[in-house]
């Protein structure tokens, strides 16, 4: 099973419309992704929504681990439409890992560019854990 972005529910629209010329960003709470370089550059990884696979993407560029505080806006542009600010992307983590989320909460940053879709690809579950 190759590697992930995963998205709730909530955003498959977001990653249905999204084209393939610009960059996206994806947050994790946490150094874990960051200290195991768990994307490498250039790797092909599965977009998913919930569990699914929605289409592929390609990793741009080394992960980034700093605060919420410290997200340029450059960066936040590149987040979906919902979660383009501070307070909205707190609330979002918070709630999506249930635990409390602060300006200064470290989060590592995958930057990533997504592939066309293909009807192979579109609402694919391979998910063993499901």
């Amino acid at each position: 099973m190759a590697k992930t972005i995963h998205w709730p529910l909530q955003f498959k629209y977001d990653v249905l419309a999204e084209g393939t010329e610009n960059f996206y960003v994806a947050f994790r709470i946490g150094r874990l992704y960051y200290d195991n370089r768990y994307w490498a550059p250039d790797e092909i990884v599965d977009i998913r929504v919930n569990h699914n696979i929605i289409r592929k993407g390609r990793v741009v560029g080394d992960l980034k681990l700093c605060t919420i505080a410290e997200i340029n806006a450059e960066d936040f542009a590149r987040l979906k439409p919902s979660l383009q600010n501070e307070s909205d992307l707190i609330a979002f983590l918070s709630e999506t890992y249930q635990q409390p989320v602060t300006q200064e909460t470290l989060v590592t940053m995958v930057t990533y560019q997504n592939l066309a879709l293909t009807a192979e690809n579109v609402d694919v579950n391979d998910d063993p854990h499901l």
